[in-house]
């Protein structure tokens, strides 16, 4: 792929997809990582042209003003379909409120558009997922699912310690996050999604609580912003490989992202503070920190992948597939609870389909 070549859209600007890239510490250390889709696209050399998409004229007229300058041949438009047939982009994000990922991913694939980076969650129902699934194998689009800790550094570092054995056989997956924003569709499905990614294995059964005050939660409600709309979320989930993992997830939690990866013959814990291996020997357990070593990470990673996925012919790191076991496990904390907290079992898409 030669150069600045491909035309990027986006579908949706608000602050994750079209702010510029923060400060850095020094100018002379650049900016801050890209933490929009926007900023993502202007740090990758193959990307061209940007385009943009809004029904808000404000966010319009905001995102032309942030990015004309490095994108001469900026566009925006208030229709999505218009921009599809009039651009016919590269690559499409999908930077939309939830409960619209499927509609926009899927109508982006039928008008031919051959990748697409779609915010997560993959939708907010199992049946939207699978639609979303059915029509990237069918039009042979490469999609990748805006999971941003599949590119942490730390992140990756880890699971390539779990797939060499350092710790041995994984048992478990300890996940806790707390704060306002530990909302059961916003943060929280980073958490379960990093669950599955550790696991590696299809979820098998659930059983679930949510926060106190939402015993009729029973579908999507959110709006993506305000945390009264949604609820925190304690799970257990087992897994097809036997792997158990543990969610803590509540608002009155006020503690960061902490995942705790235990094996048989040691311990990996990941959060503020980095990466530590803990492994047993004669004289008692030592620890050590791990330093990963990247040029690049997060959305900047995500979208290099994308691009070098569907020119490989590849599945990404983040495929509809792998995002789909997040869906499954939300659609199953929810029943679970409404159910009197009772175990919920799983079908796989596989046996779904048969």
């Amino acid at each position: 792929m030669s150069s600045g070549s491909l035309t990027a859209a986006i579908v949706g600007l608000s602050w994750i997809g079209s702010d510029l890239p923060g400060a850095a510490s020094d100018p002379v250390l650049g900016t801050a990582v890209p933490y929009s889709h926007a900023s993502a696209y202007s740090a990758t050399p193959q990307v061209g042209n940007l385009v943009g998409c809004d029904t808000s004229p404000e966010a319009r007229e905001a995102f032309e003003r942030a990015w004309s300058a490095r994108f001469p041949g900026l566009r925006t438009f208030a229709d999505a379909t218009e921009m599809i047939a009039d651009v016919r982009p590269d690559i499409l994000s999908v930077v939309t409120p939830d409960h619209l990922h499927a509609r926009f991913a899927i109508e982006a694939m039928e008008a031919g558009v051959p990748r697409i980076f779609c915010e997560k969650p993959l939708a907010i129902t199992l049946e939207d997922a699978d639609r979303i699934i059915d029509t990237a194998e069918r039009t042979g689009a490469t999609v990748s699912i805006n999971y941003t800790r599949h590119w942490v550094p730390g992140n990756v570092e880890a699971r390539a310690r779990l797939r060499d054995g350092t710790i041995g056989e994984l048992s478990q997956v300890v996940m806790q996050i707390g704060g306002p924003r530990a909302m059961l569709f916003r943060n929280l499905t980073h958490s379960i999604d990093l669950m599955a990614y550790f696991a590696e294995s299809e979820p098998r059964w659930v059983f679930a609580d949510l926060e106190e005050g939402f015993d009729r939660y029973t579908e999507y409600r959110g709006n993506g912003r305000d945390p009264s709309l949604e609820p925190g979320a304690n799970a257990y989930v087992v897994f097809e490989n036997g792997v158990r993992g543990y969610l803590a997830g509540q608002k009155s939690m006020m503690v960061g992202e902490v995942t705790h990866l235990v094996g048989s013959h040691g311990r990996i814990a990941l959060d503020a503070d980095g990466v530590s291996l803990q492994v047993p020997t004669a004289n008692g357990p030592v620890t050590r920190r791990l330093t990963p070593s990247s040029t690049v990470s997060g959305m900047t990673a995500a979208v290099a992948e994308l691009i070098a996925a569907h020119d490989l012919g590849a599945s990404t790191v983040s495929s509809p597939l792998d995002a789909r076991r997040a869906v499954a496990i939300v659609a199953a904390i929810l029943q679970s609870h409404a159910a009197g907290n009772v175990p919920v079992h799983l079908t796989p898409r596989s046996t779904e389909e048969n």
